[in-house]
This record gives structure tokens, sequence and C-alpha cells, in this order.
């Protein structure tokens, strides 16, 4: 932490204020935005279902631990991996608040001829987002992708994400997001990580690395919604919207009338959002799993994460889309169609909600200059 951030923190320390409020109050002040990103390319691998991951730089504090202080050795040229990605920060996903609330891990592991460093990590209730650096002399290729994801210990594996960008001089920085599959409400998770071997388009390098840390949920303010929207044979249920200082993550689920599937047999429910400024939200759904009271095999429970709520938005609205399509074995065609529902808006002051009928639905912005590929397991 910088001195005249120290300095003002035990001033305000007298002064009967919630310690997460101080430090969202210091975060505010303190916190610069990031510089105009350069035009790059991202690599997106997902595990059933897309949801990106952010990474960054050490702070001056962290640097005080001698853990972090060898890792900051490590790592001289990009020095921590979250403000190597704020950099190119992306409109909807400011990864500068990730870095500010994330925890140090500082792990390393080397074999086959390749290091590979856990950075820092972060729970926020639904998603565990952590950065790590892959060190390696040569290139390896295109398609570059782990064979296996961290995972919470005592549940089964998770959908997991993952973005990464080339650094010269070193290798590679990048970032994981995953959605454990939990029963329970948990304040903090123990997350192995064995990646087994790194696999590309041309070859796999095996290797013996294995990683073990805990990561503290941050404090988050859930707010249930209970609200159903309908559109043909398809409604989709609202249940619970969750607020962190890194994220807002959105609980529904889709449920679908047994005779609607004669016509249609696929149903994917998604969301987008947009605030009281103008700004839309790209909403990516992390994975969707059915329960006992599933009445066909297209009902689906799911969770979807947003960055980056603007600080000055005081309402946030919920668009609910959906795509039904159908696909002809013997004929190797498609077709499919898009459903609109009623939108949800929330008042972020008071958390009240107010239904948008026959909304129009907003387009995401689109940038020219970002190649993402998605590719699932």
């Amino acid at each position: 932490m910088k001195e005249k951030e120290i300095s003002i923190k035990s001033s305000l320390e007298t002064i009967q204020i919630p310690t997460e409020k101080l430090d969202r109050i210091l975060y505010d002040a303190f916190v610069d935005k990031p510089a105009p990103k350069r035009s790059r390319k991202k690599w997106l691998y997902t595990s059933a279902a897309a949801a990106m991951l952010a990474i960054g730089i050490l702070t001056t504090s962290m640097i005080a631990s001698p853990a972090l202080a060898n890792l900051a050795v490590q790592i001289p040229v990009i020095g921590n991996v979250f403000s190597f990605f704020v950099e190119d920060n992306e409109d909807n996903e400011p990864y500068e608040s990730y870095e500010y609330f994330s925890e140090a891990v500082g792990l390393t592991q080397i074999d086959s001829g390749i290091e590979i460093i856990i950075d820092q990590a972060v729970y926020d209730g639904t998603n565990v987002t952590l950065s790590f650096l892959l060190k390696t002399d040569e290139p390896l290729g295109e398609g570059l992708h782990f064979a296996s994801y961290p995972q919470v210990e005592g549940t089964p594996p998770g959908n997991a994400g993952m973005e990464f960008e080339t650094v010269e001089n070193v290798g590679y920085a990048g970032i994981i997001r995953v959605t454990p599959d939990l029963n329970e409400e948990l304040g903090e998770l123990n997350i192995t990580w064995e990646p087994g071997s790194i696999m590309m388009q041309t070859k796999e390098i095996e290797g013996d690395w294995k990683f073990n840390f805990a990561v503290t949920q941050i404090l988050k303010e859930p707010m249930p919604l209970d609200i159903k929207v309908k559109e043909e044979g398809v409604t989709v249920h609202l249940k619970e919207v969750t607020f962190t200082d890194i994220s807002v993550n959105i609980a529904y689920q889709q449920l679908v009338d047994p005779a609607y599937l004669t016509e249609w047999s696929a149903v994917e429910a998604e969301l987008i959002a947009q605030d009281n400024l103008g700004k839309v939200y790209n909403v990516p759904y992390n994975g969707g799993s059915t329960d006992g009271s599933a009445k066909t095999a297209e009902d689906f429970n799911w969770t979807a994460t947003m960055s980056g709520l603007d600080p000055q938005a005081t309402s946030l609205t919920l668009y609910p889309f959906a795509t039904v399509s159908n696909f002809d074995e013997e004929t190797q065609t498609s077709e499919s169609k898009r459903l609109e529902f009623d939108a949800v808006q929330i008042d972020l002051t008071d958390h009240s909600h107010t239904i948008i009928k026959d909304p129009t639905i907003p387009e995401l912005p689109k940038d020219e200059d970002e190649e993402l590929i998605d590719s699932s397991n």
C-alpha cells in the first residue's frame, strides 16, 4: 500500500466505518483507470460453458510478503499478472477490481522444463478466478490449454474457462475462472490443481505440477428476485442476483413445457444487461445443471456472471432471451430462432425491481480488433 494511502487509512481508522467500506473508499481513490487497450488476440477455452477469468500486477504492499517478494523476482518483466491484463482492459471487464480484492497465492511448480506460477486468486461466492504465469523458453504453439483445471476439494469438477496472453521473455500469462459445483455455502474453499499436461494442437507436454491452496469468499450482497417470465413454451425463472465488489452473479432457471419439445429439441436461455447510463454488459453463463424437479431434459439451472458494473449506475436491467433449435441428423441441417422475454429492471439503491414488458434488447458493442476462439470440452 502506498504511503499516503496508509496515512489516510490510519486516520480514518479512528472513525467507525465498516472495514469493507473503508477498503472500497481507498480503492476508488487510489486505483487508476487502465491505459487505452492495445489491439490484441484472446484465446478462450471452456469446459462446458464459457467463463472469462482475469489476471494482474503486484501492489507495493503485497511484496512485503516473503513469498510474494520471491514471486516478484521470478516475474520481473510484467510484475503482477492481473495488472498485465488491466492494460488491455475491456470496458465490461475491469480487471483492476480483481487485482485489488484478490488474495496472494505465490505458488510455483517446475517440471518438463516449464514453470507454472499461481499469482493471485479471488472467490466471489460463485466463481473462483485465479491468475497464473506459464514460463517457457520455447513457444508452445496454437490451441494451448490444460488437461485438467483447478477444482474444489471434495466436489466434482466444475465448469472452467481460460484466457491467456503471450509475454515476451516470459512465456504466457493467463486467467482461469472455475465455477465449482457446491451443495452448500462455504466461506473458504480449498483448491487443488494438477494440470497433468499442457496440450496444443500439434503436441502435448506432460508434467507433475501440483498445487493446493485456500481462498476466502469476499463480501457479497444477495438479492432474491423470484421472477418468472414466459414466451411460447419456455419460462425463465430469475431466482437471485448477488452483488460483490468484482462481479454481479445471477442465478436463474429455464423451464420448458414438454409439449414444446415436440416442435423444438433444444433450448438455451441467456442474459444481457444494461444500466441506466446506457452501458451494455455481457453476462456469460458459467454452466448449467438439472435437478430432481426437472420435467424435461431441457430444464436447467444456470448461473451467469457480469463484471464491471459502473459505480455511478443507479439501476440495472436484465434481458432474458433464449435460442430454441432443431437438428436433423439425416440431412445434417439445423434450424433455430430466438425468443425474447420481458425484462427486469433492478433499482440499485433500494433493491426494488420492475418488470418491463416487450423491451428492445440492447446489442453488445463489437470489438473488431479482437479475435476470440472458443473451444468447448
